[in-house]
């Protein structure tokens, strides 16, 4: 009688210690699940920004313009150009290294005397609006499909590095890296006009391609209604040379070009 009492009891006992022992199971196996998770988080982020940069790579803008001759009795063509290798594809977009890290956004790119890109600007701010820093052209990994750069790069590389300044001036703190001279700032040259041989406005600089990291198209924009819409129009660079007048900065025509440039816009506005 003792015996059957006591494995009652028993059976009451161990019925009343389950629920405590399946919540350690439980929690147990979160904890193990967890464990299993924290291996591929790292893993997981890189699959993220890879997917991110996909959909942004998918929706990039194809710029559709007409492209002048080169020569003054060639036809002028339509042509269709990758965003993605412009200056407006490549300023505003970030930096990262080979670790997916995010560490700043391109803000300028700087152009030698004869339209090849030396210099790239950067800010550690994500926002654009930080101190800037200037590195080589060449350092210059890849740029991705949607217009990312990858450099090699840490935000120590970058928080060491001299500042950048656009200013020439003499007493500027020698450790402040500054345009050379003949150099021009690309995004500077974006707020600036295509000039004839009059150097009078016909029409807006809206951007810039490279090829090879030299300057190789200038595509410009006229006709506009509260400057927008318009006509676009591609020219070789080959046909332009950059001309500074004080701040600014713009590209004048050759004196064949520039008459061509007018004959062509006569054709579409009237």
């Amino acid at each position: 009688m003792k015996k059957t009492i006591l494995t009652t009891v028993s059976v009451i006992a161990l019925m009343g210690a389950l629920p405590a022992l399946a919540e350690t199971a439980k929690t147990q196996t979160e904890i193990n699940a967890e464990a299993s998770t924290t291996g591929g988080i790292v893993e997981d982020a890189k699959t993220a920004v890879d997917d991110m940069k996909r959909d942004s790579s998918e929706a990039y803008e194809e710029i559709k313009a007409t492209l002048i001759g080169e020569k003054t009795d060639d036809k002028n063509m339509p042509v269709v150009i990758d965003s993605r290798k412009t200056a407006n594809g490549i300023i505003g977009h970030h930096v990262y290294n080979e670790q997916h890290e995010n560490l700043a956004k391109i803000t300028d790119i700087i152009l030698d005397k004869n339209g090849k890109a030396i210099m790239v600007v950067v800010s550690e701010s994500l926002l654009g609006m930080g101190t800037e820093a200037a590195f080589d052209y060449s350092a210059i990994i890849r740029v991705e499909d949607d217009g990312d750069v990858i450099m090699p790069l840490t935000k120590e590389i970058i928080d060491n590095a001299a500042p950048f300044s656009d200013a020439k001036d003499e007493d500027n703190d020698k450790k402040v890296r500054v345009i050379p001279d003949n150099g021009y700032s690309v995004a500077r040259l974006l707020d600036g006009k295509l000039l004839n041989q009059k150097k009078e406005s016909v029409a807006d600089i809206e951007n810039i391609s490279f090829k090879d990291g030299q300057t190789s198209q200038v595509i410009v924009g006229f006709d506009k209604t509260l400057g927008m819409g318009g006509e676009k129009a591609v020219l070789s660079y080959s046909d332009t040379k950059i001309i500074r007048d004080g701040e600014s900065l713009g590209f004048q025509l050759s004196a064949k070009k520039s008459v061509q440039f007018e004959t062509y816009k006569k054709t579409v506005t009237n």
